[in-house]
């Protein structure tokens, strides 16, 4: 690919993003008028259908940072599209752009960036996929193992507790991430260093205040609103 064709394809998965967020505002709606009007039914196919909606907006925004003009030149797109899942593939892509900005594996304050990363990856990006490709097969109520001979019991558990809350933190969570990459993308010298901490406290203080979320809570807002109109 051309630096122009880079261009053009980052241009296209931009407005996939944009249009797959509309989508997802659309679904939340859905599922918290089905909540007020308690129909639990509706509620679990919608937050099933968020979930594996979640994952898609995940992979599109993955293609879209990865085309960022100016930021991996074609040999390391191939490079990083070329891993065998779309996690060890967002690694990399985080592991190539940190090669920009210095030595991570003999810089401590590097590595400890680079490592908190990573575990954000495993929690928000890797932990759902693994939950989307499990409905995705079928398994919407029970999760079976990966021989498909017998129940996985602890995945059936997290299938069953999905909840819009949830899949709503980890999108919040993604996109304060997907800003992270994005500025160790386009700018690993300047703007890198400038948003790191800023971008990264944003994070951390959307994680302090969602850890009181709850669907208990949810419910109970959206109820209240409809006795009250």
């Amino acid at each position: 690919m051309t630096n122009q064709e880079i261009y053009d394809l980052y241009v296209l998965q931009s407005k996939n993003v944009r249009r797959l967020k509309q989508v997802q505002k659309s679904l939340i709606k859905d599922i918290n008028f089905y909540i007020k009007k308690n129909d639990e039914f509706q509620v679990e196919i919608k937050t099933k259908l968020l979930s594996l909606l979640y994952c898609t907006i995940s992979e599109a925004q993955f293609i879209q940072i990865l085309h960022t003009p100016s930021g991996f030149p074609f040999a390391e797109i191939t490079q990083i599209k070329n891993r065998r899942s779309i996690t060890e593939s967002w690694k990399l892509m985080i592991d190539l752009a940190m090669d920009k900005v210095g030595d991570w594996n003999n810089n401590a304050d590097l590595l400890g960036r680079r490592n908190r990363l990573h575990e954000i990856i495993k929690t928000y990006i890797e932990e759902p996929q693994g939950l989307r490709n499990k409905i995705a097969h079928g398994q919407w109520i029970y999760a079976l193992n990966s021989q498909n001979t017998k129940e996985n019991e602890e995945i059936t558990v997290k299938i069953n507790k999905l909840n819009v809350v949830d899949i709503t933190i980890w999108s919040k969570v993604h996109q304060h991430l997907a800003m992270i990459i994005r500025d160790l993308v386009q700018s690993p010298q300047v703007g890198y260093h400038n948003n790191y901490w800023v971008n990264l406290v944003a994070l951390d203080n959307f994680l302090q205040e969602s850890s009181s979320w709850s669907m208990e809570k949810r419910r109970l807002r959206i109820q209240n609103k409809k006795n009250i109109k």
